[in-house]
């Protein structure tokens, strides 16, 4: 018996490792006001590497706009995540392991506002990597409706 829990112990722990490896630790605040049904966010991500491709901060954007949610420093407003919490993100695994994939549909809700990166030294391997991302809030939440991720703004309470 010792041996089977011993055995599921190891098994749960080597998944929350690697599961670990592919999650990104990252910020996101507000970078002022965007056009009409867009947020304009900075996402700064932590990484070992001094360059991040593109794709990771605008999958970093969506997911913070849909899970963390963002605060406002000079106009102390913040914004309550679009889909939830991580829970959300759990009990809908399927559509959003798709959502995010390498092909993903996030990469239609995200744009770069430039091209410049802002890159910072923090740690002795540890990188801070910023850019200013616009995020199509409207279209976002009006496909998670259709996808039934989300509940409708029309449904009250």
């Amino acid at each position: 018996m010792n041996k089977r829990l011993l055995i599921v112990t190891f098994f749960a722990f080597l998944l929350s490792a690697l599961h670990a490896d592919n999650v990104m630790d990252y910020e996101i605040v507000a970078a002022g006001s965007g056009t009409q049904g867009n947020y304009l966010v900075n996402v700064y991500v932590y990484s070992k590497k001094a360059k991040l491709s593109p794709e990771e901060l605008k999958k970093c954007a969506v997911h913070g706009v849909l899970f963390k949610g963002f605060t406002s420093k000079e106009n102390r407003v913040s914004q309550k995540p679009l889909a939830g919490n991580a829970l959300t993100e759990q009990q809908h695994s399927d559509f959003f392991n798709l959502f995010f994939g390498d092909n993903g549909t996030y990469k239609n809700y995200v744009s770069m506002t430039s091209s410049a990166y802002e890159v910072i030294k923090v740690q002795k391997k540890t990188y801070r990597i910023g850019a200013t991302l616009s995020v199509a809030k409207e279209q976002l939440r009006k496909d998670l409706e259709a996808a039934g991720i989300i509940k409708k703004l029309s449904t009250g309470f």
